[in-house]
């Protein structure tokens, strides 16, 4: 960005804020307009927001009227993002994160209040921790999750607070990101025994026809394999989306499927694992939080809470 740019951006945010009646504004009404500002779809931010639809466009109302701009304009069948809109993104984020901030050190006890998470994690992550976590949570605690898929995790998925917390083997970098190590695992084959024997050598694992899990970001668990041995894989028989749809194409199949050996927790009945025949890298697994939650009780409470499940529960 030129000097030219930073400075007009700042006359314009400053023209901006002194047009807006801060007195007609409220934190529910900020986060509404953020979530509209991403989605560029009111059906959309209401399903995030758990609203109707009416209730966003009634929200947008006041808003247009607070700042003086329509902020959102009709473009086709989608809406786009006035100048105005895009210039406050990140003063209106700031502000929001400043507030929050305010109530960090308060007293906590989880049992006074309902609770309300977004997870980013793929299946696997997300069957191998939390459903026995949630269920041995005491049962005066009132706590909603809801998961959604983490793909290649971006850091904007935390600084736009799409989600509080993210699981995943690929944690995004920066200043205002955390993170830390839940656990590292490594990779075997998955096969039905009563189909086929686990492959002995490099030569025989090449052969075989394999069953490949693809994300949403393109990366797959073949990709996680031995850099050497890329090039000499043959094109997947089967791709899949997510870990739970490999037990169905694997059974009765001669297929092999490449994954972590934690995988044989997700009910894998009747499959068994091997070591692969050659040398591969092994596959930790982070969680990750951004600035804004680090000191907030109840987003520290459920990051201990996962920590000491995973110290209990899966090896490390």
């Amino acid at each position: 960005m030129n000097i030219l740019t930073t400075l007009k951006n700042s006359v314009l945010l400053i023209y901006i804020m002194n047009k807006i009646d801060f007195l007609n504004l409220d934190v529910r009404s900020l986060r509404t307009f953020l979530i509209v500002l991403e989605e560029l779809s009111i059906s959309k931010a209401a399903e995030r927001l758990n609203v109707t639809q009416s209730a966003v466009s009634h929200t947008l109302s006041k808003l247009r009227i607070a700042m003086g701009d329509p902020l959102f304009v009709r473009s086709g069948r989608h809406i786009s993002a006035t100048e105005r809109a895009t210039a406050l993104r990140e003063p209106i984020q700031n502000v929001l994160d400043e507030l929050k901030g305010l109530t960090d050190q308060r007293s906590f006890d989880p049992t006074t209040r309902e609770l309300e998470y977004v997870i980013a994690a793929n299946d696997f992550q997300r069957d191998l921790i939390f459903p026995n976590l949630l269920q041995n949570l005491d049962k005066d605690i009132t706590i909603h999750t809801q998961f959604i898929a983490s793909g290649l995790p971006a850091a904007k998925l935390l600084r736009q607070d799409r989600c509080q917390l993210l699981i995943t083997p690929y944690p995004p970098d920066g200043p205002d990101i955390y993170q830390i190590r839940l656990f590292e695992d490594h990779l075997v084959c998955f096969y039905d025994d009563a189909m086929r024997n686990a492959p002995k050598n490099l030569e025989e694992f090449l052969t075989s026809d394999l069953i490949d899990i693809k994300f949403e970001d393109n990366k797959s668990t073949s990709t996680a394999l031995n850099f050497s041995i890329k090039d000499q894989l043959k094109k997947a028989k089967v791709t899949v989306s997510n870990f739970n749809a490999v037990y169905l194409f694997l059974k009765n199949s001669e297929m092999l499927c490449v994954g972590v050996s934690l995988m044989s927790k997700l009910g894998y009945h009747g499959l068994q694992q091997s070591e692969l025949p050659f040398k591969s890298p092994s596959i930790p697994m982070y969680l990750v939080w951004h600035r804004r939650n680090h000191s907030d009780p109840a987003n520290l409470w459920l990051r201990n809470k996962i920590k000491d499940f995973v110290k209990e529960n899966i090896k490390n």
